[in-house]
């Protein structure tokens, strides 16, 4: 009896586990019968998962999509895609707003689309080179460049408008060219007025003489090239400006009071519009407007207008002249090179020179229509 009793605390735990893993057992297979797969459910839950992955996908598909767009239209530069059935494929904001065009124009004709714009046509149809520039019929410089792609996907071309990097590239030029032309025209300058003032005494002590003729002639010579020295050394001259808040509209008048003394205004309206103020030297601002709006009115025709557009920190001199082609940006800051047989060639240089001691900028482009506008621009001093 003892015996068996020792043998209690084994069999009871042992019965009780095996109790626990019959009904175990015994729920699983009925469940198991109960919730027997159904084919049916089968291929809709392969169906359903199938979909969201490929919805998942196309999600990913739009984020890269949009992803690739933004950096397209982040690029500086325009860049036109023209597929092998000669539509535009894909032309990013950059280029779009270049040459005036709406995202519309996917999908469309590119030698309808490109009509305005044959230079970029003629790119399309060569094969990929080094970049190379060309000018189109508004004087616009542009810089193409056709990249290399694989073969039946179409043609890629990068172009870039760089009127105005070629025009500042002009500007620094001759900006770091005035000093070292100023500096050798001075000491030429002083050297020729030594020599002059003798050749004038000595025509002048020959009309004492009695050569009165022939002192007259070399006297009269002789004060051509004094004026001449004297313009070199006005050009030479250094300046420092004395830059205070100014009335660009005061300035501005001033000029046009002198200019409307003088023959060239005759038959030209002269007309300001607008007001602003600028940090500048007055005296140096009105010479320089003095020159560059005595320019506009030899260049405009009889009866024409020339137009001061004035606001802060800009001042646009408007004329109605022929219009200025790229090649004559350089041509017209060049010290001594008139257009004119009666000119100094130093109307404009002395004006960019003037304007640029000041620390104002002078450029010019071509008006829309007829004529040419100077402006003139100083940098914000808040955004400094």
């Amino acid at each position: 009896m003892n015996r068996l009793l020792s043998w209690f605390p084994i069999i009871i735990p042992g019965a009780l586990f095996v109790w626990g893993a019959s009904v175990f057992v015994i729920r699983f297979l009925r469940l198991r019968h109960t919730f027997k797969p159904d084919p049916e459910s089968l291929v809709l839950g392969a169906v359903s998962h199938s979909l969201r992955e490929r919805g998942e996908l196309a999600a990913n598909l739009g984020k890269l999509r949009t992803v690739h767009e933004k950096l397209l239209d982040a690029l500086p530069f325009g860049l036109l895609w023209v597929d092998q059935k000669g539509k535009v494929g894909e032309m990013n904001y950059t280029g779009q707003s270049l040459l005036g065009l709406k995202p519309s124009v996917r999908g469309m004709d590119a030698g309808l689309v490109l009509s305005a714009s044959p230079w970029l046509l003629d790119a399309l149809g060569n094969p990929p080179e080094k970049p190379f520039r060309v000018t189109d019929k508004d004087s616009r410089r542009w810089e193409i460049r056709k990249i290399l792609v694989p073969n039946g996907v179409g043609a890629l071309v990068q172009f870039e408008d760089v009127s105005e990097r070629e025009n500042e590239e002009r500007r620094r030029a001759i900006q770091n060219g005035y000093a070292e032309l100023g500096e050798m025209t001075a000491g030429l300058a002083h050297q020729l007025k030594n020599s002059l003032a003798v050749l004038k005494g000595q025509g002048q002590l020959l009309g004492r003489q009695g050569f009165s003729e022939a002192a007259d002639g070399i006297v009269q010579e002789v004060a051509s090239l004094e004026n001449m020295a004297s313009s070199f050394l006005y050009w030479a001259r250094p300046l420092t400006p004395q830059c205070t808040h100014v009335d660009l509209a005061a300035v501005a008048d001033s000029a046009m009071t002198e200019i409307s003394r003088r023959p060239c205004s005759s038959d030209i309206t002269l007309e300001r519009r607008g007001e602003g103020e600028a940090l500048a030297d007055p005296a140096l601002l009105r010479e320089a407007l003095v020159n560059i709006i005595e320019n506009a009115c030899q260049v405009s025709p009889p009866g024409s207008k020339v137009l001061l557009q004035i606001s802060d920190l800009v001042v646009d001199v408007l004329d109605e002249g022929p219009g200025l082609d790229q090649s004559d940006v350089g041509r017209i800051f060049r010290p001594f090179e008139s257009g004119r047989s009666d000119g100094t060639g130093l109307g404009l240089p002395l004006a960019f020179k003037w304007l640029s001691a000041q620390g104002a900028d002078l450029k010019v482009s071509r008006r829309e229509g007829r004529g040419s506008v100077f402006s003139i621009t100083w940098q914000d001093p808040s955004a400094m």
